[in-house]
């Protein structure tokens, strides 16, 4: 499992990320929290053994596709967006089920 320090450190690995799996974060982590989001360890799994460990003792934070749009959609709604305005839109997309405009 290759775990990534804060929000900022998790976008500027983005295009190193596995298609496919959840991003994972520790039991107990507030998903509503830009504070919490900047400064999360954030799990990603390196193959289905760290797959199944996440699922069984992480919580899950986002699909990594799903982070991949937010990024996407923020940038195609707002020049240059900070890591704070990224947590925003995932905090919008965990509560709303849909995209930050």
């Amino acid at each position: 499992m290759k775990t990534i320090n804060g929000l900022s450190a998790l976008i500027a690995e983005r295009r190193s990320l596995p298609k496919v799996g959840w991003i994972f974060v520790e039991n107990g982590f507030d998903k509503t929290s830009v504070e919490a989001l900047l400064a999360a360890d954030f799990n990603i799994p390196e193959n289905e053994d760290d797959e199944f460990y996440g699922e069984d003792n992480l919580l899950t934070w986002l699909e990594i596709p799903t982070f991949l749009d937010v990024i996407e959609i923020r940038e195609k709604n707002m020049a240059n967006p900070t890591a704070e305005a990224i947590a925003i839109a995932a905090i919008y997309y965990l509560e709303n089920d849909d995209f930050l405009e």
